[in-house]
């Protein structure tokens, strides 16, 4: 088969073997006048049925899963150099940090997804040899709290080991020289975030939150800062989170350190949290560089699970108000690429378990049959859109099981013949396939 971009894949949407499905952004089609642009942001998430076994994280498929991911992000087929497009200038001296969540320790960032990030960066060729383990630190607040969750302080000078210890680290602590005024009240960074670091990536978790509605990237920031407490509880957070994040964008040196925006999704908390165990399971990673984008579509993905338990959705005004001005971190406008069920075929290329979906006859005329795939159960809806991205029919809107379905339609109308799309929302994301229309 031959090899082709995601550039290039996007303008043949429906017809790669990569598993991406995405609602058309600024793509090659809009150069001949089939979408109309957007302002969406790109976020990708990748659920894979085998990533974990009961509460067991199988480590080589979320290895696949994150290594998928970064070349979607990039449109780079190719890991290490899909990881360095984050880093612009980076050296054999940088140093990136990945911040976790551990304040639950029933519930953190899980080590083994933490170490697939890691293994990542490390196949990154900087100045022709590949980037060291021990430039990157994994951190939080305390020691105790990253042991508490499984992660292994560092004490040795191994190059080929990942640094990770907490800003209470002897050397570190927090940095007086940086304040941060939200709500009021001041803040003072974490040294390892202000001096140490030249790149950040934000490793979230899928959570809700009494006070904060949720807590995802926005509000990862508990440990970085020394004056955490109610201070961004108030009001759900909104504005203290988007304002300390619009702070760390502008205050730190270099400006926007933080690089990649990552949710650990293999389990949930779709009601109760921030304590307690997980209490969904739904196998996903999101990853995209941009926290509202992000955030926006992990509180989807609880979304998708409250609506199975009859509970109202969520809608947290920190996603909302971090988009807006004076803040404007990112976008509500999601370009969703989804990746289902990767791994590696016979030819060394991804392949693809579920999610797509397929129309008869095709081209179609007056009536079609279309199959497709859920790998959730939740609500569900098929649209037929024209050229210039305007609904032309609603073929089914519902909730559905997990499984295969198919949906029989007949065109009340007569339809212009040409190109059309169908778009797929199902738990949270969206496929997109073209079809043709023939009269």
């Amino acid at each position: 088969m031959k090899e082709v971009s995601r550039r290039d894949f996007l303008k043949y949407v429906g017809v790669g073997a990569l598993g991406l499905v995405a609602r058309p952004k600024l793509l090659p089609a809009f150069e001949r006048g089939l979408f109309p642009p957007t302002d969406a942001s790109d976020v990708v998430q990748c659920f894979h049925e085998g990533a974990t076994s009961g509460s067991t994280i199988n480590e080589p498929v979320v290895q696949i899963m994150t290594d998928e991911s970064i070349m979607a992000i990039a449109g780079i087929r190719d890991v290490g150099a899909a990881w360095k497009t984050l880093f612009p200038d980076i050296t054999d001296a940088s140093i990136i940090g990945i911040k976790v969540n551990c304040i639950n320790s029933q519930f953190p960032t899980h080590p083994a997804v933490v170490r697939c990030i890691c293994n990542g960066l490390a196949q990154m060729d900087v100045g022709g040899t590949l980037f060291k383990k021990n430039n990157i630190i994994v951190w939080d607040r305390t020691n105790s709290e990253l042991t508490g969750c499984g992660f292994t302080k560092y004490t040795g000078t191994d190059p080929n080991t990942v640094r990770c210890f907490g800003t209470n680290e002897s050397g570190y602590g927090y940095d007086s020289g940086i304040t941060f005024n939200v709500n009021g009240s001041t803040q003072h960074p974490s040294v390892i975030l202000s001096q140490t670091i030249d790149y950040l990536i934000d490793a979230a978790v899928l959570r809700t939150h009494s006070q904060g509605v949720v807590t995802l990237n926005m509000k990862n920031h508990y440990g970085s800062v020394n004056n955490p407490g109610g201070l961004q509880h108030t009001s759900g957070c909104s504005p203290a989170v988007p304002s300390l994040n619009q702070q760390i964008r502008d205050l730190i040196t270099p400006n926007n350190i933080v690089k990649l925006f990552f949710i650990d999704g293999l389990f949930g908390l779709y009601s109760g949290g921030p304590g307690g165990s997980p209490n969904f399971n739904p196998k996903v990673l999101l990853m995209s560089r941009d926290p509202v984008a992000c955030d926006k579509q992990g509180q989807n993905v609880i979304n998708a699970e409250r609506v199975l338990h009859s509970l109202t959705p969520l809608d947290a005004a920190q996603i909302t108000t971090a988009a807006e001005p004076p803040y404007s971190l990112g976008s509500l406008d999601i370009n969703l690429i989804e990746l289902n069920n990767v791994g590696i075929g016979e030819s060394g290329r991804p392949v693809l378990g579920d999610g797509m979906f397929e129309v008869s006859p095709e081209p179609m005329r007056d009536r079609a049959t279309v199959t497709f795939a859920v790998s959730r159960p939740g609500p569900v809806s098929l649209e037929l859109m024209n050229a210039a991205g305007r609904t032309e029919a609603r073929l089914f809107a519902g909730t559905l099981h997990k499984g295969k379905h198919s949906v029989n339609w007949r065109c009340e109308r007569r339809l212009a013949g040409g190109t059309y799309f169908l778009r797929l929302n199902c738990a949270g994301a969206t496929r997109v396939r073209k079809v043709m229309v023939v009269n």
